[in-house]
């Protein structure tokens, strides 16, 4: 029900999103309905699937952003809140008035984000960042909370050969399924031409800015 653009933009990000949310941090509509997950860097490839995901779960989603435009792409995507990453997390979240989060994705500078995530985290919360640390943190920050950091790589699956690793094929034919019942839509909000050298340097340069919404594409090489 896709164009193949639009097709293209799904599977490496909707993996990633899948695993983090239900691999990693392990949530079931059944058991974790309404409870509150922060999404930090939402309105990327990964965190346009994940809020998705999230709400389809029955998650109160609490996501951040830092520009007007992507703060609308959040709450198109059915995001409960929005706040700015740019500026204090723990002052923005405990000024909406609701439960610190029970969850954690963490989709960008985790160095950046470590303190305040620990800081929000629920007491037996659970946070999880796709990406890594640059810097020596302490982890014993989440002790007391009894809270734990888990990651999430798409590859660890093929990389290790593990027994689990059709759950990829599986979770793809459920995202599919989710698209073309029209209860997913595609992240995909750029197509910026056939496949060049210029318009894959012009992809690459925008990915670089760290301002681009949901996904981009290349159309087949003409």
């Amino acid at each position: 029900s896709l164009t193949a653009e639009e097709s293209a933009a799904m599977p490496l990000t909707s993996i990633t999103a899948w695993e983090a949310l239900y691999s990693r941090l392990k949530i079931t509509a059944d058991q974790d309905g309404g409870k509150n997950i922060l999404i930090i860097g939402a309105a990327g490839g990964v965190g346009s699937i994940a809020i998705q995901l999230a709400k389809i779960t029955k998650l109160n989603v609490i996501a951040t952003a830092s520009r007007a435009e992507s703060e609308q792409w959040c709450q198109k995507l059915g995001a409960d809140y929005v706040i700015n990453h740019h500026s204090d997390l723990i002052v923005q979240y405990r000024t909406l008035g609701i439960k610190d989060p029970d969850y954690i994705l963490c989709l960008n500078d985790i160095d950046r984000h470590f303190s305040a995530m620990t800081e929000l985290i629920a007491p037996q919360g659970m946070i999880c960042s796709i990406v890594g640390c640059q810097e020596k943190h302490d982890l014993d920050r989440l002790k007391s909370k009894s809270a734990g950091l888990v990651w999430e790589f798409m590859f660890t699956r093929p990389m290790f050969k593990t027994d689990d690793m059709i759950a990829q094929h599986h979770l793809l034919n459920d995202i599919a399924q989710l698209l073309d019942d029209g209860i997913l839509i595609s992240t995909l909000t750029n197509t910026i031409g056939p496949m060049t050298s210029a318009t894959i340097s012009d992809a690459h340069q925008q990915l670089l800015s760290g301002t681009t919404l949901g996904k981009l594409a290349l159309t087949a090489i003409e």
